[in-house]
């Protein structure tokens, strides 16, 4: 009852947050419409976690308990050290023998024995629930909704980014950022996924805003942006780094020709990544690419899973060029209906159904774009082939890749968008203007 309680009031405290603060108004899209996604985001953050306490049962195992757990050792330094709490909770002179002993041991995934990044992405999700402890008292509803609050402010910086390249689609935009079921599912728990969303959220809105007005807050956000983003899944800073700069170079010169910007983008990351494998061979992408792979693989093996699959090995460049292709469809399509053997790997094939079958309808329904819009198409369609090749290479769980690509199911889906000719649609359907 008391969870109840305390999860009512803090959901009702961000319904009147979403209601005053700027960002959730819109000039097409009702206020409304956001407290209304924010509260059926909370509702599916209640169902996961019942899924994850009677379906999948082994608690030590499942991310939306295993770092909120994890978060009590934490959190309990406060009742006797709070500056221990201050410190670990910021990171701040808090990686030595001292806080081993007296807290991390306590901790299963602080340290991850077949973790392979070059920062651990398990620290942040910590963090964020021993911070949200303080409000909490321990009720991990309490939980779902904060981090509900913290996933509804990254999707709708992603929505009002590409709302200016979208006119006349808004809703369309809306039920596509907000709707799309592998989004709101794993969006929507306490997992950092979340976290990666809000991040991304910040960068992109930020990146594309300094263009038309620069101001130094978008410098914080960025930075604050891609902190979150190190610290959750480095990866898919890295599969922003070439559209990032290529769209800024674009945007810069001014150039006609979109693809020579990305093309230009690309040489000088490749540059950089050999250059950085030179200074320090930690830096090596082909490295962290290879020994990513192993790490997983060695994981699962010790850890079985249901929805594994055998992926060839990575051993240096040749074999990730020469694996890429296969890497590829492991994302995009995969899996196929005889390898599905759990409820969320069946809903996985279904939406990749819908997403190709998406896809075959703008082929048909194909408008022309203007300089700007095919900016953001190249943009949008390079991350999600970096994001979705970084996945695909290192990634053999369907579970797991069904989770990583939601950054790129956004934008992938966002660029169909782009592309689609709606009007022509509205015009043979016209009941579609009602909801479109």
């Amino acid at each position: 009852m008391v969870e109840f309680i305390l999860s009512l009031f803090y959901f009702i405290i961000f319904c009147v947050l979403i209601n005053k603060i700027s960002l959730f108004k819109d000039s097409i899209i009702p206020n409304n419409w956001f407290i209304v996604v924010f509260g059926i985001k909370v509702i599916v953050s209640i169902l996961l976690t019942l899924i994850y306490t009677y379906y999948y049962k082994n608690r030590d195992t499942a991310d939306i308990f295993k770092y909120f757990d994890d978060s009590l050792a934490m959190f309990e330094a406060l009742k006797t050290e709070p500056l221990d709490y201050l410190k670990m909770l910021f990171g701040i002179d808090n990686d030595h023998t001292y806080f081993t002993t007296k807290y991390y041991q306590y901790m299963n995934h602080w340290s991850r024995p077949y973790s392979s990044d070059l920062i651990s992405d398990s620290h942040l999700i910590i963090r964020f629930n021993a911070f949200v402890r303080l409000f909490s008292f321990g009720h991990i509803q309490v939980h779902n909704v904060f981090i509900n609050f913290v996933s509804l402010v990254g999707l709708t910086l992603l929505f009002k980014v590409f709302k200016a390249f979208l006119l006349k689609k808004e809703k369309a935009l809306f039920y596509l950022v907000f709707l799309v079921p592998s989004v709101l599912f794993w969006g929507s728990g306490l997992l950092k996924e979340s976290i990666i969303l809000f991040g991304l959220g910040l960068i992109l809105y930020s990146i594309f805003n300094i263009r038309i007005q620069f101001r130094f807050i978008y410098l914080l956000t960025i930075t604050f942006g891609a902190i979150l983003i190190i610290y959750t899944k480095f990866y898919i800073l890295i599969a922003l780094s070439i559209p990032i700069l290529g769209y800024i170079i674009n945007s810069y010169f001014k150039l006609k020709k979109i693809r020579i910007g990305y093309l230009t983008a690309t040489l000088l990351f490749i540059a950089v990544c050999y250059i950085a494998s030179i200074v320090n061979s930690q830096l090596d992408i082909i490295f962290q690419i290879t020994n990513k792979q192993q790490s997983f693989s060695r994981f699962i093996a010790a850890v079985p899973t249901n929805s594994g699959f055998l992926i060839p090995e990575l051993k240096d460049g040749y074999s990730i060029i020469l694996n890429s292709p296969n890497a590829l469809l492991n994302t995009f399509i995969r899996p196929f209906f005889w390898e599905c053997n759990s409820l969320f790997v069946w809903l996985s094939l279904i939406e990749n159904f819908f997403v190709i079958s998406f896809m075959v309808l703008v082929i048909f329904l194909k408008k022309e774009m203007n300089n700007i819009q095919r900016n953001i198409f190249y943009f949008n369609l390079i991350f999600v082939l970096g994001l979705f090749l970084l996945i695909g290479l290192t990634t053999p769980v369907f579970g797991s890749i069904i989770r990583y690509k939601i950054p790129g199911l956004i934008l992938l889906l966002i660029s169909l968008l782009l592309l689609l000719d709606l009007e022509k649609i509205k015009v043979k359907h016209p009941i579609l203007n009602k909801i479109l």
